[in-house]
């Protein structure tokens, strides 16, 4: 092998090495976050349950009108709660804060600080997550009013060494299905190019779900041994109020309320599925009492676990004893397995959003080489040399979207949370969005012009640098304006990156190579919200708003670099139209179209709805209305990203049709209905019958990827349907078609400010998506109306001046 083909042969090695490490990397890193917080959780629950032992206790006797610091036992009481590991003390304050009783591990370890708020612990549970410890403070009240406070000191390191001792060996099998994948690639490429598959992804899907795999039996385990603790420790906080019954050998039956003892901590442990005492094999006492009184059988899709109450001890089911009075706690598989159901989900939603990368930077890579050789052999004029400078431009504009769709999830509750602390009404979260589409739409032509004059790079470097640092700003302690100041900016930038994006490919890309270059704005942005989305909303999950800002603002900033370092530099030009010129082009073209009812009714009925749709509803309420009905930040990013996917599943196979029928007027006229359709689908999924079961968000699902699917039906064809009207015969198409793009730009300015008054008004509910879905299937009717109606179908016939 030459010394050339050595370097190109390590060069490959490590593209892939370092795309296929990155994303797997990704994939360990969201199954480690979701398993330090679900595990976590699981924790925290069960260090609540032994904290609602001790509350209830000590509760039972204030409500008799008795003096908390008179309580005789206090040792015993919380000594069944230090006992183990996962508790270092146990304290109780009176209403000033002042420490009344302290049960400390024998162990003696180094306690917080008492957490603040204690001489108002209000009604609520509260949970404090400090440096080293979980702090869990139970207000304990009597009759009337707030006494004191239980506070839960408990060790944070035994849940990190536990995350850490599952994940940490992960990181070798990210970097050895590296490897493997590197090489596999790179050595088998001569043999693996003559498959008639798409071998490349294949493989590459193959390692992501082999890494998968390994998560995800991970996660089954640590889950497993998380609920199987607590359910371990919950019944041994509960055997601690039954042991003296055994011992003074009375008769659970005599013994008044037991029943509810066992129903309030079932309460209180709702990942409990049953639990039980169990005397001669039969169930004594239980939360269910269709039960009592019936042979104890077990559950064999659950997991049990039993108390010897005369021992107080672990009893083997080898050893038990007929005689022996027993506590049975079990803990249903499925609750193990709906947990690992919702990594799995966030996983699909990775591998979607890691494909899309992967693929546009194997191929930037490759690109990169074959541009090497070109320099090389000096012969950079060639067709190669144009397919190189078009795939240059991919991650530009894939990116500068990626990093604004990062945001999406949750940018809608952020800003009602900016609007509430600036003394606002919610109505005005809107602003920012409205602020965005209409500082991009502004800022189309002076872009336009500015790219005529000194070329394109410069205008893609400032919209980055806009894009990226208006993110990156949001971090800081803003109001609700200057947020909003922020959100122009970013549509400043957005609007001279696709400006700029444009101007490159015409500028470098040959002639016959135009299509595919206006492809790349497409496929940028549906494969940029896409990823974003969901790669945004899992992030929010694990770093809050401001980890998911700073890493916008770092992808801005490597794309900058990028497009600074590979994009080539272009001449001034001279003798170039100026801003004046553009404007007053741009006012001519308007007064040609703005009187003609066919145009107009394309433009009221399908486009402009369309856009509003995107910014008004999928981007605006939809987030907030999710997150209103419980969903989680990653549940609707996810959600959110079905709309990017139907666009891009429908995109070409309905632009195919549309060249080979040339009837463009019913597929805007289905997409518009369908879209409407959609909309109109969410508006049940709040209904009592379907919000507590699977099927709302089944029919969710079903309704986001509609309104995608639909919108493929009307981004492309409604430019064609423009271009090719009686109108464009006559004027133009180019003035028509430029016309139409700026006041489309309309739909998206007032998308989030319709649907912000309609919550204003309706209040902030699915029905109002719901709602608006039914005036745009209607105006879906009214588009083809003019084929019912004589005198209207003249006019498209015959279109006015």
């Amino acid at each position: 092998m030459s010394r050339y083909g050595l370097i190109r042969w390590f060069g490959e090695s490590v593209t892939m090495l370092v795309v296929a490490a990155s994303s797997l990397a990704l994939l360990l890193y969201v199954g480690f976050g979701d398993g330090k917080r679900t595990f976590e959780q699981i924790q925290i629950e069960k260090l609540t349950a032994q904290g609602l032992y001790v509350q209830n206790s000590l509760e039972k006797f204030v409500r008799d009108g008795l003096p908390l610091k008179q309580y005789v036992g206090f040792a015993t009481l919380a000594g069944a709660v230090v006992e183990g590991e996962d508790v270092d003390a146990v304290t109780v304050y009176d209403h000033n804060g002042k420490q009344i009783f302290q049960s400390i591990d024998k162990r003696n370890p180094k306690l917080p600080d008492p957490p603040r708020g204690l001489q108002s612990p209000g009604e609520k549970i509260r949970i404090i997550f400090g440096a080293g410890h979980y702090q869990i403070v139970l207000p304990l009240r009597n009759k009337f009013e707030t006494v004191g406070s239980v506070v839960i000191d408990a060790p944070s390191k035994l849940i990190v060494q536990r995350i850490s001792d599952t994940f940490s060996p992960l990181i070798y099998l990210v970097i050895i299905l590296s490897m493997i994948f590197s090489l596999v690639v790179v050595c088998g490429k001569p043999y693996l190019k003559s498959l008639r598959v798409p071998w490349l992804q294949i493989l590459y899907g193959s390692a992501f779900i082999v890494m998968a795999g390994f998560v995800v039996t991970a996660l089954v385990q640590l889950y497993y041994d998380g609920l199987q603790s607590k359910a371990r420790a919950t019944a041994f906080t509960l055997s601690q109020r039954l042991t003296d019954i055994v011992e003074f050998k009375l008769d659970f039956k005599d013994i008044e309320g037991i029943d509810r003892v066992f129903q309030e901590f079932q309460k209180a442990n709702p990942s409990i599925n049953e639990t039980a005492v169990i005397v001669n094999g039969a169930v004594e006492v239980s939360a269910d009492s269709r039960t009592v009184g019936k042979r104890w059988i077990p559950d064999p899709s659950a997991f049990e676990y039993k108390l010897d109450l005369s021992r107080n001890a672990e009893s083997p089911a080898a050893h038990e004893s007929p005689a022996a009075a027993q506590l049975a706690v079990t803990v249903p598989a499925r609750a193990v397995w709906e947990r690992v159901g919702r990594s799995v989900k966030n996983f699909a939603a990775l591998f979607i959003a890691s494909a899309f990368l992967s693929a546009l930077f194997l191929q930037v890579a490759a690109s990169l080489q074959q541009r090497q050789r070109s320099v090389d052999e000096t012969d950079q004029k060639n067709e190669s040399a144009n397919d190189v400078w078009l795939v240059l431009i991919k991650p530009v504009y894939f990116l500068g979207v990626f990093l604004d769709s990062l945001i999406y999830s949750f940018l809608p509750k952020y800003m009602q949370e900016a609007a509430a602390s600036s003394g606002l009404s919610v109505g005005f979260a809107s602003a920012p969005f409205t602020a965005y589409y209409l500082c991009f739409a502004i800022s189309l032509i002076p872009a336009g012009t500015f790219c005529e004059r000194r070329g394109p790079k410069i205008i893609i470097l400032l919209g980055l640098l806009l894009a990226a640092a208006s993110v990156l700003c949001l971090a800081l302690p803003l109001n609700l304006w200057e947020m909003t100041a922020l959100r122009g900016l970013a549509g400043i930038g957005q609007g001279m990156l696709v400006i700029g994006v444009q101007s490159y490919i015409l500028a470098y890309v040959s002639p016959e190579k135009k299509t595919q270059g206006m492809a790349i704005i497409v496929f940028g942005f549906q494969g940029g919200l896409i990823s974003g989305m969901a790669l945004g909303s899992l992030f929010f999950a694990f770093l809050t708003s401001t980890g998911v800002f700073a890493i916008s603002g770092g992808v801005g900033a490597a794309t900058l670099i990028y497009s600074l370092c590979l994009l080539p530099s272009s001449e001034r030009k001279q003798n170039v139209s100026s801003l004046k010129a553009s404007i007053q082009r741009l006012t001519n073209d308007l007064k040609k179209v703005v009187t003609n009812l066919p145009f107009l009714q394309t433009l009221l009925c399908v486009g402009a709805p369309a856009k509003a749709i995107l910014t008004g509803v999928i981007t605006f309420a939809l987030p907030l209305v999710l997150g209103q009905v419980g969903y989680r930040s990653e549940d609707i990013g996810q959600i959110v990203m079905l709309y990017g996917l139907g666009v891009v599943a429908s995109t070409g196979y309905v632009s195919r049709w549309v060249d080979r029928t040339k009837n463009t007027e019913i597929i805007l006229f289905i997409g518009t209905v369908l879209s409407g359709t959609g909309l109109a689908a969410i508006g049940f999924i709040n209904f009592p019958v379907l919000a507590s079961n699977w099927f709302g968000t089944a029919l969710l699902i079903l309704a986001v990827a509609t309104v995608g699917v639909a919108h493929g039906f009307i981004n492309a064809p409604v430019v064609t349907h423009v271009a090719q009207s009686s109108l464009a015969s006559r004027v133009g198409v180019t003035p028509v078609s430029t016309a139409y793009r700026f006041l489309e730009r309309g739909g998206h300015v007032a998308g989030p400010l319709l649907l912000s008054q309609l919550f204003l008004f309706f209040g902030q509910g699915p029905y109002v998506i719901g709602g608006f879905g039914v005036v745009v299937a209607v105006l879906g009717f009214i588009f083809v109306a003019h084929r019912f109606m004589p005198r209207f179908a003249k006019l498209h016939e015959e279109p006015a001046e």
